[in-house]
């Protein structure tokens, strides 16, 4: 009987072992089996948007591979991140796979996670039109969405001359009186600009956009005393191009 006991004992563990060994393999094959059903895109917050949600899963199912129908596992997140990433509007790329559980049925989803590039300044002229972030990425335009920044027009002659252009409105940007004060910027053939003021019927000639910062703090000045004593219509150009020196010229 003692024998007899052991034995079914050791039957009743490996029948319990096997049904968890086979419980395992059977929701291990389950979720090997599940297939994506959702693309779930999350834009940080922060970001602007100039594609919504919408647009970045078409991207995604446009990318050359089927996604939503196919198995989860089968999906390569690694060259997704990579297509996404080439569209010029976007950056910090990351995909996941998830399952969700109930019971022993899973659903599966594609999440992913990213950043639009912010852009600093917009060039537009007879021929472009777009937007550029600090690293000079190229942003295309969207009707859905406006960023209101500095707009320059003309050619850029060269990369020093953009690296340059790029720093002064990241100046601009950031510091509330001018942010307020140019609405525009003229981009020459020899790398000069001219500023447009948002008040007033007169030109800022800048030179290069190099020692940006001296030179706001020189028309600054003109801004507080100048303007203050004879009003905003009285000159025609300010140049602040010319070393520690402003020359105001009137109508």
């Amino acid at each position: 009987m003692r024998i007899v006991k052991k034995i079914l004992i050791i039957f009743g563990w490996i029948c319990l072992v096997g049904a968890i060994g086979f419980t395992i393999y059977y929701a291990y094959m389950q979720r090997e089996a599940v297939r994506c059903q959702e693309i779930v895109v999350n834009i940080n917050p922060n970001s602007p948007k100039f594609l919504d949600e919408a647009e970045i899963i078409n991207m995604i199912e446009k990318s050359g591979d089927m996604i939503v129908g196919s198995r989860l596992s089968s999906i390569n997140i690694n060259l997704l991140e990579i297509k996404l990433s080439a569209s010029s509007s976007l950056a910090n790329v990351q995909i996941f796979k998830k399952v969700e559980s109930k019971g022993l049925s899973f659903k599966g989803k594609l999440i992913v996670s990213l950043d639009e590039r912010t852009p600093i300044i917009r060039i537009k002229n007879s021929t472009e039109d777009y937007y550029m972030d600090m690293e000079g990425n190229k942003i295309p335009t969207s009707l859905k969405y406006v960023e209101r920044i500095l707009i320059a027009s003309g050619t850029i002659p060269n990369p020093e001359t953009q690296a340059s252009l790029l720093k002064m409105a990241d100046f601009v940007n950031k510091d509330d009186f001018w942010r307020a004060q140019i609405e525009q910027v003229f981009v020459q053939a020899n790398g000069e600009l001219l500023l447009l003021p948002q008040v007033g019927d007169y030109l800022i000639e800048f030179g290069t956009p190099d020692d940006c910062a001296v030179k706001f703090r020189n028309l600054k000045a003109v801004y507080q005393q100048g303007f203050k004593n004879l009003g905003w219509n009285k000159y025609r150009t300010i140049s602040v191009k010319y070393r520690n020196q402003v020359v105001c010229t009137k109508k």
